[in-house]
């Protein structure tokens, strides 16, 4: 009986520690090398059982997204003001936002729809936040999408700026 008893409380435990989602709120600045423009300088994420709702802070300004987490779309905007759609979702350790924008080149020009993937991952003291940046568009050829976005995918990485 108290075998089963322990076996229980084991089961229980792991249940229990499974169910625990990481939580990603909090104030995170750029690990950054002074070449390197493309990252964004800071992030002020809030999350809650629906949604993550993300700001990137570029210099002076910022941009603001909710990404709902029950599996409906969002209203997304990039920093240059393209509008499209956004979801998230909760896979084990790691939070994965996805963004799908379609933009004109040129005015004459068809619409090129681009699907961002990022992949945010927690250091285990939770002070470091790891962004795998990954971009795909199923109208451009291969080739022409590694000469537009050459560092694709790519990785950044944020310090937490707030004591948690």
């Amino acid at each position: 009986m108290l075998k089963k008893l322990f076996v229980f409380s084991i089961c229980l435990a792991t249940i229990g520690w499974a169910a625990t989602k990481p939580d990603f709120s909090g104030n995170y600045g750029a690990q950054q090398k002074k070449s390197d423009k493309a990252i964004t300088a800071s992030l002020h994420v809030v999350q809650t059982e629906s949604a993550v709702e993300v700001t990137r802070i570029y210099g002076d300004r910022s941009v603001t997204n909710r990404f709902p987490l029950d599996g409906s779309e969002g209203d997304y905007t990039t920093e240059t003001g393209v509008r499209g759609k956004c979801r998230a979702q909760l896979k084990n350790d790691t939070l994965v936002l996805e963004s799908l924008v379609a933009s004109r080149p040129t005015a004459n020009a068809p619409s090129i729809r681009f699907d961002t993937i990022e992949e945010w991952r927690l250091s285990a003291d939770t002070k470091t936040l790891t962004i795998k940046t990954e971009i795909k568009s199923p109208d451009m050829p291969a080739e022409v999408l590694a000469a537009a976005f050459p560092n694709n995918p790519r990785t950044e990485k944020y310090q937490r700026a707030d004591a948690r």
